[in-house]
């Protein structure tokens, strides 16, 4: 029996980001005979910067970036949007009538649109017949999921389809998205088989706010290989690493703070940041007016196995991540696959994967640069036996909730039984 896996993506296999697939397509790709990843973000002058295993054929459809292609975009759609009157009602209900929300979620549409009259010109030549079944994957629960529906609901509407869609962060947390509010949720939410978030704050947090589908979100986690390396550490200062893009939410700016107050009370350390982003210059700049400049270095951006490499050749002491706002980091679980510990903020997923006291500290989403700077203290005061022992616990944690080779077996078995049934 030949099944198909449509998975509709932002960027991947294009440019970076969605590393975590890099993981599981692995999964996917054995036991689905044929996949088709739609790449739904990519420009032309991006190009593939990963490799995909043989049954994989990749199938980039984009939007123009500029702020020019981007209304030329919407005023292509609008006019067909507008005319469809269950469309019109099903924006007007979604907003309640708020102009922003209006124009945001006309946006959205007209984005999930035009990216869907580009897929359906290049899906039209392919034999979808020789398929015993196919699965629509949304990696994402906006623009692709909408897409994954149109898909469903237009171009395989004479077929019985397993659909569904991951979420993550910004396509979850609605008090933390612009406007405080993300387009169409009610629509996505009745229109696929499952949502499934990866962590369980977001399925209380999507199950709070709709109940009435409630029975189609379940957790299903990222997870990360074991890549063989352990962290090691020296004791002659702290080794402190952060790695994530390098964002407002990331809140890098007050890491460096805590840093500046080390520096103050003569705590030795050096600080790592792994990453790269549209912040970065900026936070940059400020840790080289804020910060001794032996005191911190850059890498920019890594790829994932240049990350562990850096793991596999560098000292490590404590990992730290302080976002405001975070599904469930994957920089903190490949931190704790190493037997790193980690200090972060009580945000999203993370305290699911991080237990204070246990295998590093919690801290608050608002917390204060003392609060940071006595967690920093706690690890400097440490003797090797408790440090050993909460590395052991971080190593422990991963492989109970984080091992990429049990969820994704699991997942996968998961999908395969339901595009079966």
């Amino acid at each position: 029996m030949k099944k198909c896996l449509i998975l509709l993506t932002n960027y991947y296999p294009f440019h970076k980001g969605e590393e975590y697939l890099e993981s599981e397509i692995k999964y996917l790709a054995a036991n689905f005979h044929q996949i088709y990843v739609i790449s739904t973000m990519v420009s032309n002058d991006m190009r593939q910067t990963r490799t995909v295993p043989d049954n994989v054929i990749v199938l980039p459809v984009g939007i123009k970036h500029s702020k020019l292609g981007k209304l030329k975009m919407v005023v292509r759609q609008y006019k067909r949007i507008y005319k469809d009157k269950e469309k019109r009602t099903m924006i007007k209900q979604d907003t309640k009538g708020r102009l922003l929300r209006k124009l945001y979620c006309y946006y959205f549409e007209s984005r999930s649109l035009d990216v869907y009259d580009q897929l359906k010109n290049k899906l039209k030549n392919i034999d979808f017949d020789q398929y015993s079944s196919i699965t629509i994957y949304s990696y994402w629960l906006y623009v692709t999921a909408r897409v994954a529906l149109e898909l469903r609901n237009d171009f395989f509407k004479d077929r019985n389809l397993y659909t569904f869609s991951r979420a993550h962060r910004y396509d979850l947390y609605e008090d933390v998205a612009p406007l405080k509010y993300l387009p169409e949720r009610d629509y996505l939410l009745s229109g696929l088989d499952a949502v499934y978030p990866c962590s369980q704050d977001g399925v209380d947090s999507l199950s709070q706010t709709y109940p009435k589908y409630k029975d189609k979100i379940e957790v299903e986690r990222l997870g990360t290989i074991s890549s063989g390396v352990v962290s090691h550490t020296k004791n002659d200062k702290l080794y402190i690493i952060s790695c994530s893009v390098v964002r407002k939410v990331k809140r890098l700016d007050l890491l460096i703070e805590a840093l500046t107050q080390l520096e103050k009370e003569q705590i030795p350390f050096l600080w790592t940041h792994i990453g790269d982003g549209p912040e970065f210059e900026k936070i940059k700049k400020l840790a080289q007016k804020k910060l001794d400049n032996k005191n911190f270095q850059f890498t920019g951006f890594l790829k994932n196995h240049a990350v562990l490499n850096w793991y596999r050749e560098n000292p490590a002491t404590v990992f730290i991540n302080l976002s405001s706002s975070e599904g469930v980091p994957v920089a903190i679980m490949e931190a704790i696959s190493m037997g790193l510990p980690v200090i972060a903020t009580d945000v999203g997923g993370t305290r699911e994967i991080v237990d204070s006291n246990l295998n590093g500290y919690l801290l608050k989403k608002d917390c204060t640069i003392q609060d940071i700077v006595d967690c920093f203290y706690k690890f400097y005061c440490m003797n090797e036996n408790d440090f050993n022992e909460m590395c052991n616990r971080a190593l422990k944690t991963w492989s109970e909730k984080s091992n990429a080779e049990v969820l994704y077996s699991n997942f996968v078995n998961k999908l395969i039984e339901k595009s079966s049934s």
